[in-house]
């Protein structure tokens, strides 16, 4: 997203970082509903994919929220609002 060499033309740094921060903010899904989920693929002994698609579902909502999170902390810190490292 960073060009090498700026010719003064289009949308500054900031902004360019800020539109992708934006747009991946507004296509990241939300997390999933854990209990549904548990309801609707039971963890069973017979069944044990039922168990790694609920551990998978628990990783994945961590990284969902980690995501959002992240995306709105950097379009804050683009407008000085916050500081990042």
């Amino acid at each position: 997203m960073q060009p090498k060499v700026s010719t003064g033309k289009g949308k500054s740094r900031e902004e360019q970082i800020g539109e992708m921060a934006k747009f991946l903010q507004d296509k990241t899904p939300e997390v999933f509903d854990l209990e549904k989920v548990g309801k609707k693929y039971p963890t069973a002994y017979e069944e044990s994919m039922n168990t790694v698609l609920f551990q998978e579902c628990v990783r994945y909502n961590g990284l969902l929220a980690e995501m959002k999170q992240s995306l709105i902390k950097v379009q804050k810190a683009l407008i000085g609002e916050v500081v990042m490292s």
